[in-house]
């Protein structure tokens, strides 16, 4: 059986509008991450979301995946939700 973890910068109620308490619950996820890479799981996914208050923070998953990448061996890292909208990431038009 293979497990995998879905994080997605939750951050409940007043907390979403304080910076410190934001790091905190990055650093939280970072460590789900790393404590699931030690105990063999197989996958850990990273939604991306833009200002979706009290729900999902995390606009720039590849960022987060980058410092657990550094201090984790054998899971595999991806994105889960990627937000391609031409107009929020300036890509040029098809």
């Amino acid at each position: 059986m293979e497990f995998a973890i879905f994080l997605n910068g939750y951050i409940p109620g007043p907390a979403a509008h304080d910076t410190n308490k934001q790091h905190l619950s990055y650093m939280r996820e970072a460590q789900y991450a790393i404590f699931a890479d030690k105990h063999n799981w197989k996958y850990c996914w990273f939604g991306e979301h833009h200002a979706l208050t009290e729900y999902s923070q995390l606009s720039a998953p590849e960022v987060m995946i980058g410092y657990v990448a550094a201090q984790t061996d054998y899971i595999h890292l991806g994105t889960a939700i990627n937000s391609l909208s031409p107009r929020k990431e300036h890509l040029p038009e098809v």
